[in-house]
């Protein structure tokens, strides 16, 4: 799969900005803070229907503008298909082909997306809630199922909750209806923890052999996936009802899932150099690439934004390599000295001033 256009409106600093890409590689070179990044952050959202920056998705809306809209023209399964994403303070909408889709869902998993940013390095670095979003979108882009049943999950763990923060003021105890919504999620819990696993232990597999090649190493990349809950779920669960109801708050479940990095058996988060780090992340990153090719195959769309610079020749030149054939690539950079563009089969080339976009006449 790869973009053939992408017209954006109200989009962080760009008004209107209609672009034609190469398919294989497109590279974006300007200063900081020009709006390098806006663009690779577009083809993210139109993939995922939200930014990898930002929170709140009305913060990409440009200035007082009511809405942003994001339409590309993808080439899929070798049929041209349109899409198009619309955010405003009321909310999103997609359409496939002009058609307006009902959910969300329905259209999450149309263009699949690889991004690779500096603050990737929070995959390792960072918070728990972060590693369990790397899961959620990442199995959501091969699994309407599992969209399907964290949504359900997510609902139910709501109700539970909001229940169980009425029974602390409660004398009365409804343990009863405690048990019919612990079943709902524990059945949930069940299907979400299973594919979780499937994941990683995929993963992990393509991982180490990224690694190997990226570093030129003989090192051993591993990734664990550590539920909350190993076995017995519903046991667990009611062991811990009057915990529950104290906090007002469920303890356990895949909301508290967790997954740690090792290299050779020590943990990449602290013993890690910074260059170790980024290399598992990227390894991690082009697993990602042959995980989805695996199930769609086609290639997802691959984003580097600003992060060839923080590689050595070795690493790049391995990188670039391993990309620069089937999957389509758009490369943001400050200089192009700090890309080797002879590792790259064809590229397109574009500059970025202050917002404006010219294509150069130098390509390869």
């Amino acid at each position: 799969m790869y973009l053939k256009t992408l017209n954006i409106a109200n989009f962080r600093n760009y008004e209107s900005q209609k672009l034609e890409f190469n398919k294989h590689s497109n590279i974006f070179i300007g200063n900081n803070a020009q709006g390098k990044t806006s663009i690779l952050e577009a083809i993210y959202v139109l993939a995922f229907t939200k930014s990898h920056r930002v929170y709140k998705d009305v913060s990409f809306i440009k200035n007082s503008a009511e809405y942003a809209k994001i339409n590309s023209l993808i080439n899929l399964n070798n049929k041209d298909i349109e899409l198009d994403i619309v955010v405003s303070k009321l909310g999103k909408k997609a359409k496939y082909n002009q058609i307006e889709l009902d959910k969300l869902s329905e259209y999450l998993g149309i263009l699949n997306v690889v991004i690779f940013a500096p603050e990737d390095l929070e995959l390792i670095k960072g918070n728990p809630k972060t590693r369990r979003k790397f899961l959620n979108l990442e199995i959501g882009q091969i699994s309407k199922e599992y969209l399907y049943s964290l949504q359900n999950y997510r609902k139910v763990l709501k109700q539970r909750n909001d229940l169980l923060k009425s029974m602390q003021k409660k004398q009365t105890k409804d343990l009863m209806l405690l048990d019919v919504i612990t079943d709902q999620l524990v059945g949930y819990q069940e299907y979400l923890a299973s594919k979780r696993s499937e994941f990683v232990k995929e993963i992990e597999s393509l991982a180490q052999n990224h690694y190997k090649k990226l570093a030129s190493t003989k090192d051993i990349l591993t990734i664990e996936y550590i539920p909350s809950i190993v076995k017995n779920i519903k046991e667990e669960y009611i062991a811990k009802y009057q915990y529950d109801i104290i906090t007002g708050t469920t303890n356990q479940g895949i909301h508290r899932d967790e997954l740690e990095f090792y290299i050779n058996s020590f943990p990449v988060k602290s013993f890690g150099s910074q260059g170790e780090q980024r290399t598992a992340v990227l390894a991690i990153k082009l697993a990602l690439i042959d995980f989805i090719y695996n199930y769609k195959k086609e290639y997802p769309v691959l984003l580097l934004d600003d992060v060839l610079s923080e590689l050595d020749k070795t690493r790049q030149n391995n990188l670039l390599e391993y990309v620069s054939k089937d999957i389509q690539t758009f490369i943001t950079t400050t200089d192009l000295n700090e890309i080797d563009l002879e590792k790259i089969v064809d590229y397109d080339i574009f500059q970025i001033e202050n917002g404006t976009i010219k294509e150069s006449d130098n390509n390869g």
